[in-house]
């Protein structure tokens, strides 16, 4: 049984709208037996803000795994941590990273470290200061093959031409901005060049952006959603 059967009938369980809770094991479960043993690449996850934990990890390998995308698109590369991570374990011939351009003063000059946990937009502008300092770190030590494959784009996700910019792409990761009218505009202008695959979300029910939650709360009305229990990932699959 091909991946595509496999995802097709792990759909038909479902309704075709609302926001669905599923274990790591369901989704770890519609991987080819023949790939049980392989292995792959990562570094221990980072301590601080804003990166991702080894279950989110796995929820995006196993999707990519799944659905073998030719052309990632990811929204928000912040230090660079999943990009390096599609780099690693990827087949994917080309994965897009967008994220603002570099800016040399601070946004926050004494940051608030209980607000930076309680206020979704305080916690981005404090992350920008931290990709700021330190750029893409965890791009450094790619070999010159994985590397190549990366294009990062320094530009505000919700000014680009989605379409000129990456033609058709087959996996989309958004874990840009937080706002609820940002987490749309990306969805919607992904959705637009995406034709068979997989709309990954970060941070939803993080307690910290409520309107990725929201946002996702509103379109599972129409759409069917899922959430990985344990992570803080949501997806959509297109065109099963």
């Amino acid at each position: 049984m091909n991946a595509n059967t496999r995802i097709a009938d792990f759909l038909k369980q479902f309704p075709a709208h609302g926001l669905h809770t599923i274990k790591l094991k369901d989704l770890l479960s519609l991987r080819d037996a023949a790939n049980f043993q392989r292995d792959i690449v990562t570094t221990f996850p980072p301590v601080t803000i804003g990166s991702v934990t080894l279950v989110d990890q796995i929820v995006l390998l196993c999707l990519d795994e799944l659905l073998a995308p030719e052309r990632i698109l990811e929204i928000g590369t912040f230090q660079g941590f999943t990009t390096r991570l599609f780099a690693k374990n990827s087949a994917a011939n080309t994965i897009y990273s967008v994220d603002l351009p570099a800016v040399q003063e601070s946004i926050l000059a004494s940051p608030d470290a209980a607000k930076v946990l309680s206020d979704g937009d305080y916690n981005d502008d404090f992350l920008r200061d931290v990709q700021n300092r330190s750029g893409e770190v965890y791009l450094a030590g790619l070999a010159a093959a994985e590397r190549q494959r990366i294009k990062l784009v320094k530009q505000d996700s919700t000014t680009i031409d989605f379409g000129q910019a990456f033609g058709s792409v087959d996996f989309v990761f958004i874990d840009g901005g937080h706002h609820y009218d940002i987490v749309r505009s990306d969805t919607e202008k992904s959705l637009a060049i995406l034709g068979k695959g997989v709309v990954v979300w970060h941070d939803f029910s993080s307690g910290i952006h409520s309107d990725v939650t929201r946002y996702l709360t509103e379109r599972a009305a129409e759409n069917r959603i899922f959430h990985v229990n344990g992570s803080l990932c949501a997806f959509q699959l297109i065109g099963f």
